[in-house]
């Protein structure tokens, strides 16, 4: 599935002692080039991270939003700080949830704006 080898690249593609994974993975210039790491970007690996958790619950088949919920509930530490974070949100479950509804809608791709 693209959505999550494009996720997995960016979130673990993030030194260049990783340019072998990179490389694999398809992620070269014209020239075959590896390309330059992609940045760490706090908000956009949280986004990432929710997209995937998405796609491994539509795989499992856990479609049941309190059933998603409750997994995410089981980590209290992150939804600890990101409610701190994010005034009172538990922002990684909230964007995993609007991308279980994207993934339904056969749109995979959407950006989602909370």
């Amino acid at each position: 599935m693209f959505v999550a080898r494009q996720a997995v690249l960016e979130l673990t593609y993030t030194a260049h002692d990783m340019a072998p994974f990179a490389q694999d993975m398809g992620y070269v210039d014209e020239a075959g080039t590896v390309k330059p790491p992609f940045t760490w970007d706090k908000e956009r690996r949280l986004i990432l991270r929710a997209k995937l958790d998405a796609v491994f619950f539509h795989l499992y088949g856990i479609t049941d939003r309190d059933d998603i919920r409750y997994i995410y509930s089981t980590f209290p530490i992150v939804e600890r700080e990101e409610k701190s974070a994010y005034g009172g949100k538990y922002r990684s479950c909230d964007l995993c949830l609007a991308y279980m509804n994207a993934l339904a809608a056969g749109n995979p791709d959407a950006e989602i704006k909370l």
